[in-house]
Order: C-alpha cells, then structure tokens, then sequence
C-alpha cells in the first residue's frame, strides 16, 4: 500500500482499539489481549483508506474502503474493506468488533495471520480468519488452513487455535502436523503445549519418518505423539503398521500396538 497517496483519507483518534492476543500455531501467537490493552492507557488509532473512509456515530462505526489500513500500537490490520464496531455508550468509544475483507493480514508484534476474511470478536478475545489460505505464523510455528482458522485467547494461558481443511501445523523444531482438523493449545508465550489432529491425520518428524492414523495427539512436554486408528510408519524402506502407535520424537522411537480385537500388528524391516 502506497500510504503517501494524496487520495488516502486518514483519522486520528485517542480512544482504545483494543486490538489483543490472536496464534496461531501461535504457536499462533499474539502477545497481548483486547483486556490489558483497554486496562492500560489509550493508544491513538490511526484509519487510512484509497477510496473512502466513513465514520456513522449514530450505529457507532467506523468503515473504510480501498487497501484499507488500521493501526494501533504494535498492531495493524490491511485489507480491502475494514468495519470497526464500537460501543456508542460511555466516553472512550472501546471498539467491540472488527471485520476484514479481502487480502487480509493482521499483524502484532512478531505474529502474522492472513486470510480472505478476519471477524474479530473483542470482547470474548476470539477471532476467525477464513479463506482458502488462512495462516497464522508466528516466531515457534505456524498454522495454515483451507477453510478457517479460529483463535480463541480466552484464558490467556491455554490458548485455543482450531484449523478446518487440510490443516497443517509446522513446528520451529522440524516437525510437521497434519489433518483434516487442528486443535492446539498454546501457552502465553506461543509455546504450544498440545495439538490434536482428526482424520486423514499426518506425523512427520524433523528426520523424515511418516506417520499416518485417524487420529492423533501430540503432548509438547513429552515430545510423545499417540495415534489410534489405522496407523502406518514410514521410516525410509521400513513400514509398520496396527491399530495404534506411540512416537517418542526426541528418541526417534516408534512403537505400533495392537488394537482391542487382538489383531497382529505388522511390520517390513530392510536392513
């Protein structure tokens, strides 16, 4: 975006934002909430728009049009056409609600999430990035998804990330999620703690052994994978397969087991 175009109108304004925590994979992956920032003292809000920027004080909104750009702090959203809800009552105008569309990429501090649409919900500290491209990336990892990405930092603690169509998260450590689902919870500082994944799920470790299964979860303290459900490993030319498996990734062990049936579990070792 040009931001010296003589055609952009701008505003300036000294009331909260609120834009907050959001990573993915955050880990991702934003460092503050929509909470602590209206706690703190109001940054000022700057809105830029190609074509129009219309400010309706009555629905108590604010809309941009044309390679949109909002910015706060170390936050800033791009788009092509921004609506910012706030709350007509009381003196701060505090903005409740954001919506984004087109080309957009949201930006705070180190974390970056993108998508054709953002609904940011500031009062639940939740937002949903769809699109066939979503992400959210951030300094340990990052989440992509074909259909939506919803983060949830609700408990700022345990945050919730939750990726739909053909899922993928991608570890700074090498390691690599998929799945037709992703639900990871991170801590505050992005680091994540656990990821689930559900169906047509994938494992790949940083050395390049495969694992597939219905489901799986992965627990970050452990470095321990479990999967369930129609497992098979991939290590170069050796194939295991049974009904569920355990990975130690810092080990490099796989270990298949049998299902409650009793069926054989199976295995093709080259030396």
């Amino acid at each position: 975006m040009n931001r010296s175009n003589p055609y952009f109108v701008k505003i300036l304004h000294n009331i909260a934002f609120g834009i907050g925590s959001c990573l993915i994979m955050t880990s991702p992956v934003l460092a503050q909430t929509a909470s602590s920032i209206s706690a703190a003292a109001p940054l000022p809000i700057t809105i830029e728009a190609s074509d129009s920027l219309e400010w309706n004080q009555t629905d108590g909104t604010y809309i941009a049009k044309g390679d949109a750009y909002v910015e706060q702090g170390q936050a800033n959203i791009s788009a092509s056409h921004i609506i910012a809800n706030y709350a007509t009552e009381g003196e701060t105008r505090d903005i409740t609600q954001v919506t984004a569309t087109g080309s957009v990429t949201y930006i705070e501090g180190e974390n970056t999430a993108k998508g054709e649409k953002l609904d940011y919900d500031l009062i639940s500290n939740l937002y949903v990035l769809t699109g066939k491209n979503a992400s959210v990336t951030g300094p340990k990892g990052t989440m992509t998804a074909t259909k939506s990405i919803t983060y949830n930092s609700a408990d700022d603690n345990n945050r919730k990330v939750t990726a739909i169509g053909k899922a993928h998260y991608k570890n700074s450590d090498g390691r690599n999620v998929f799945g037709d689902k992703l639900v990871a919870y991170i801590g505050a500082d992005g680091t994540l703690k656990t990821i689930d994944a559900y169906d047509n799920t994938k494992v790949i470790t940083a050395q390049g052994t495969v694992a597939t299964a219905d489901e799986l979860n992965y627990i970050a303290s452990t470095s321990m994978a479990n999967l369930d459900g129609n497992v098979e490993i991939i290590d170069k030319e050796n194939i295991m397969r049974g009904a569920r498996a355990k990975i130690d990734f810092d080990k490099e062990i796989s270990k298949i087991i049998s299902g409650p049936t009793g069926k054989r579990v199976t295995g093709i070792l080259t030396p």
